[in-house]
């Protein structure tokens, strides 16, 4: 409910409301869905964190949030790696690419947060491949939810340093719906896999 109305005010511009609304989202996450585990809480505390520090405006805000995102994406594929096996190219190989091509691309466009943005890229990218190592039960959402996560800083990077300003709103608004799912969809997978792990 709470992730509906922050896409829902993002997408209506109301960045007043979003300071009550965005703070929270993490929060309400964890009492529903407990985390599984010190990596995955990591990864929450990181994402809360990066959701507060681009509440504001400008690059210093911007480099706060992609370290607390960086933070979280680690923690996130330690969470993986403990539950993964043999990566399998066929999945892996796609991850790589399409992370190789958005830092690329973003990186000519992001003017001196270039380096950032590409080590940043490469650490999402990581987490995504690492998401694929996981089998078993939760798996198919921990993957969807590396890639949901994917997608919304893909759009979030196109948002901030390729598309027009006029588009700011819906690809905010895309951008947390994307993510919310990509979070709840990881934490439900980790939840189910460790449920259904042998003893």
């Amino acid at each position: 409910m709470v992730a509906v109305a922050d896409t829902t005010l993002a997408l209506l511009g109301a960045s007043r409301w979003r300071k009550i609304t965005k703070p929270v989202l993490m929060p309400v996450l964890a009492a529903e869905n407990r985390p599984a585990g010190p990596a995955a809480t990591l990864g929450l505390l990181g994402s809360w964190a990066g959701d507060v520090a681009l509440l504001r405006g400008g690059d210093r805000a911007f480099l706060t949030g992609l370290g607390s995102f960086l933070a979280a994406h680690v923690a996130y594929t330690g969470a993986f790696a403990a539950r993964g096996g043999r990566p399998r190219a066929r999945l892996v190989v796609p991850v790589a690419v399409t992370t190789a091509a958005t830092a690329a691309v973003i990186g000519r466009k992001a003017g001196p947060l270039r380096r950032p943005v590409q080590v940043y890229a490469l650490a999402i990218g990581t987490m995504g491949a690492t998401a694929t190592t996981v089998r078993g039960p939760g798996a198919g959402r921990i993957v969807a939810g590396a890639a949901a996560f994917m997608a919304s800083d893909s759009l979030l990077a196109l948002g901030r340093f390729v598309l027009p300003k006029r588009w700011a709103r819906v690809t905010d608004a895309g951008v947390m719906a994307s993510y919310t799912l990509a979070q709840w969809l990881i934490h439900d997978g980790l939840r189910r896999y460790d449920a259904n792990a042998p003893q």
